[in-house]
């Protein structure tokens, strides 16, 4: 009976460990996936600048 006891013991553990590992990853790739959706913002925030420049050129030369 002791011998049963000491594997459950050890397949807890190792379910507290696989449990905290995949929190941990979790964890980690919403921190990435934060990081690169504020990227996307910012590029998105240059290039709709750029747009508006670029048509105000276009309206310029068109005006000449």
């Amino acid at each position: 009976m002791p011998l049963i006891m000491v594997g459950q013991n050890l397949q807890d553990r190792y379910g507290e460990l696989v449990a905290n590992a995949d929190f941990d990853i979790s964890q980690r790739t919403e921190a990435e996936v934060g990081a690169i959706l504020q990227h996307l913002t910012n590029q998105n925030d240059v290039m709709l600048e750029i747009l508006r420049r670029v048509e105000g050129l276009e309206r310029d030369r068109a005006s000449r």
